[in-house]
C-alpha cells in the first residue's frame, strides 16, 4: 500500500521507486576555504551514496569536514571540485546556477539545522504554510499538508502558538514540518538535536525513525552523538576531509577501531587509524606485499637513517628496507646493494 507521501505528491506517482538508483551521489568532493594567503583544505576528495529509504549517518571529530559535506550535497555550499547528483535530476547540481538548485531541492531535499530557525511573528502553521509558499506548493496542497504534518509530528494542538511559546522539542517539531512541506525524498540534518536535553533528543530521534519508516524519507544526518548514531543503518567516519572507514548499527563512538570497516575511497586511498600507527612506533614508511590473498604491511622506521642527508640512503631492491648508500649487503635479506652510481 502506498504511504501517505507516495499518495501527495501531487503528479500522480509514488515518491521512492525501488529501482536501484541511489537518492543522492557524491563524487570526489573537494571543498578548500582561502583566508588571504591561508588555504585550508575541508574536504579532500569524498565519495558516497544514499539509498531510498536509507539511514545514512555521518561521525567525525569537531573540524574534521562533516558539516561542510553535508550543506554541499544539500545544494547550499558550492564545493571547489567534485560532483553531487540528486535523483532525477540529470544535471550535477555542483554545475547548476542557484535558481536551478532551490527548484530542484523542492521536491527533493528537506534540511534541519540545529536551531528552529522559526520566524518568531508568525504560529507554528503559519510557518509551515509559510514555507509551503516560498516552495512553490500550491496553497490548497500545503494547506492539506501543513494539517497532515501538524499531526503526524504530534503538534496539532501548538498550532496557533508563537515560537516563544513552545518548548525546545516543540520547536524541533515545528521546524521539521517546515522542510517536510514539500514531501521530499531525503532529510539531511546537520547536528540536528545538538540542542536539546537527552530526553527530548530521544523523542525526536523517534520522530525520524517515523518518518523514515512511515514517510519512506531517506535521512542523512551529521552527529558526534551516539545517541544519534545508534540509530543508523549505515555509518561513515569522516577524519580530516576524508572518508576513513564504515560502520554498522552496533557503533559505540568511544570505541570507533572495534566496529570501524576501512574504506577504499574513488582515488585507492586508504587511511590507517591513528592507534594502529602508536602500536607500531608511529612509522613514517611501509613497505606492501601481500600473501595467500592478504595484504602485508611492514613498518620501516630507523631514526639512524634520518639522522643524515636522506641522499645517503637507498632501498634495497629485494626485501624494500632502508639502508645507507655505502652499504654493501642489506642488514634485513642479505642482499647486495647496488650504489647510485651503480656499482656494488
Amino acid at each position: 500500500m502506498a504511504t501517505y507521501a507516495e499518495k501527495s505528491r501531487g503528479d500522480g506517482t509514488l515518491q521512492n521507486g525501488e529501482n536501484g538508483i541511489p537518492l543522492l551521489v557524491a563524487e570526489d568532493i573537494i571543498k578548500i576555504y582561502q583566508t588571504g594567503k591561508i588555504e585550508t583544505q575541508a574536504l579532500r576528495g569524498v565519495s558516497f551514496k544514499v539509498h531510498s529509504r536509507e539511514k545514512l549517518f555521518l561521525i567525525g571529530a569537531s573540524g574534521s569536514g562533516k558539516t561542510t559535506l553535508v550543506s554541499i550535497v544539500a545544494g547550499i555550499t558550492k564545493p571547489t571540485s567534485g560532483k553531487v547528483f540528486w535523483k532525477d535530476l540529470s544535471k550535477d547540481i555542483t554545475r547548476s546556477s542557484l535558481e536551478e538548485i532551490i527548484k530542484a531541492r523542492r521536491a527533493f531535499a528537506g534540511v534541519v539545522f540545529q536551531d528552529s530557525r522559526l520566524l518568531p511573528h508568525l504560529t507554528v502553521k503559519e510557518n509551515i504554510e509559510l514555507a509551503g509558499f516560498y516552495a512553490k506548493v500550491p496553497p490548497r496542497i500545503a494547506k492539506k499538508r501543513a494539517e497532515f504534518l501538524l499531526q503526524f509530528l504530534g503538534i496539532w494542538d501548538k498550532r496557533n502558538k508563537k515560537e516563544n511559546t513552545l518548548s525546545g522539542g516543540e520547536k524541533k517539531r515545528a521546524a521539521i514540518a517546515t522542510t517536510l512541506i514539500t514531501n521530499p525524498r531525503i532529510l539531511i540534518g546537520d547536528e540536528p538535536t545538538g540542542d536539546l536535553d537527552v530526553v527530548t533528543a530521544e523523542s525526536i530521534l523517534d520522530l525520524f525513525d517515523r518518518i523514515n519508516e512511515e514517510l519512506g524519507i531517506a535521512l542523512c544526518i551529521v552527529t558526534h552523538s551516539q545517541q544519534v548514531a545508534a540509530r543508523a543503518d549505515r555509518i561513515l567516519e569522516i577524519k580530516d576531509g576524508i572518508i576513513i572507514g564504515r560502520h554498522g548499527k552496533e557503533v559505540i563512538l568511544r570505541k570507533l577501531d572495534e566496529s570501524r570497516l576501512l574504506e577504499i575511497d574513488r582515488q585507492e586511498r586508504i587511511v590507517l587509524p591513528r592507534e594502529i600507527l602508536q602500536n607500531v612506533k608511529n612509522p613514517t614508511h611501509f613497505t606492501a606485499s601481500t600473501k595467500e590473498g592478504k595484504i602485508i604491511l611492514n613498518p620501516v622506521f630507523d631514526p639512524n637513517l634520518y639522522k643524515n642527508n636522506i641522499q645517503d640512503v637507498v632501498t634495497c631492491s629485494v626485501c624494500g628496507k632502508l639502508v645507507r648508500d655505502n652499504a654493501r649487503f642489506c642488514n634485513s635479506c642479505g642482499s647486495t646493494i647496488t650504489n647510485k652510481k651503480g656499482t656494488k
